[in-house]
């Protein structure tokens, strides 16, 4: 069986932005953003706690998002962990989308109070569904395996070095 490999190295990538998972990222930070405004300029209610909860939700995302992305955008995650990567990812878009899940339906149940709430809860459940179709996608491919996992690796176009190596099975 034969494969190319090229040398992965920290570099600006900035075809990132381009891919699914960049697209992705950009919307879900876009998301974040609209719903950490709309949850934090809501007006108080007596009984608060659900605008707290979306915002500390909203202000979480905003940055490990943030960092995940700058970190894809540089390529430190195929030079540093490459195998687990797409794992942590993948638990990282499931985790966040089940909090803005349960966020989105706390802050809607107020909502009736002040429309701000029910726009914070449409935003909320954007993001949710950018996350979760994040993890869906790692999810797959996690599952399509090692040659899945060719999409996950960025590299720019003008590193012109291959290498072509014969994988021999080992003999016992």
């Amino acid at each position: 069986m034969e494969y190319s490999t090229r040398p992965q190295r920290i570099s600006c990538q900035y075809d990132y932005i381009r891919t699914i998972p960049g697209t992705l990222k950009a919307i879900q930070f876009l998301c974040d953003l609209v719903a950490l405004i709309l949850g934090a300029t809501a007006p108080a209610i007596s009984y608060s706690g659900h605008k707290g909860f979306f915002t500390f939700v909203a202000i979480l995302a905003i940055i490990i998002t943030t960092i995940l992305f700058l970190l894809a955008l540089i390529n430190l995650q195929a030079v540093c962990i490459p195998d687990r990567w797409l794992l942590i990812e993948m638990f990282w878009c499931a985790f966040i989308a089940l909090l803005f899940f349960i966020a989105s339906i706390v802050v809607a149940t107020i909502a009736k109070y002040n429309g701000v709430y029910g726009a914070a809860a449409f935003f909320g459940f954007a993001a949710f569904f950018t996350y979760l179709a994040d993890a869906i996608y790692r999810f797959r491919l996690v599952r399509a395996g090692p040659r899945g996992r060719h999409t996950e690796t960025y590299t720019s176009n003008t590193t012109t070095t291959t290498t072509t190596a014969t994988r021999q099975q080992p003999t016992y």
